[in-house]
């Protein structure tokens, strides 16, 4: 009996031991606000490889020549088409009152360079996805004018 103890006191600081040491996804957020136009991006990494991007934008339908939800809709279904049947990507609208919401969330892992050189992402990193660097991703954002949320 003493014996069975001692496995399950050793298997269970394995556990606790592994746990500790498994590094954890964390999130850095950029936004660029312009006009009637504001961009988030939320990058998942983890240690400094870029994982995951969620990229929300937020249009004025003034901004796009429209003054209606419908006129809107018409406007920007071709650019929605471009996002479906993509692998590693997810693209959803939401058309409100004034405004649409798009968001864009982008699984580096999944995603394939055919697809990503066809589509008009700009925070994409640059290079091999499997090794793209946050920081990298970070002072690009940085040049392209975003700025990073704390």
């Amino acid at each position: 009996m003493k014996k069975d103890w001692r496995v399950i006191g050793i298997v269970f600081l394995l556990l606790v031991f592994m746990s500790a040491c498994t590094a954890k996804s964390q999130t850095a957020t950029y936004k660029l606000r312009q006009d009637d136009e504001n961009v988030t991006i939320q990058n998942s990494y983890k240690n400094d490889t870029l994982l995951k991007q969620t990229i929300t934008t937020i249009i004025q339908y003034e901004t796009m020549g429209v003054k209606t939800k419908k006129k809107a809709e018409s406007l920007l279904k071709p650019s929605k088409e471009l996002y479906v049947d993509k692998k590693g990507l997810n693209y959803s609208i939401i058309f409100k009152e004034k405004e649409a919401v798009e968001t864009i969330e982008v699984d580096l892992k999944l995603l394939s360079k055919d697809d990503a050189k066809m589509l008009p992402l700009i925070s994409l990193p640059d290079g091999d996805f499997d090794s793209a660097s946050e920081k990298a991703n970070a002072e690009k954002l940085t040049n392209l004018g975003f700025e990073k949320e704390d």
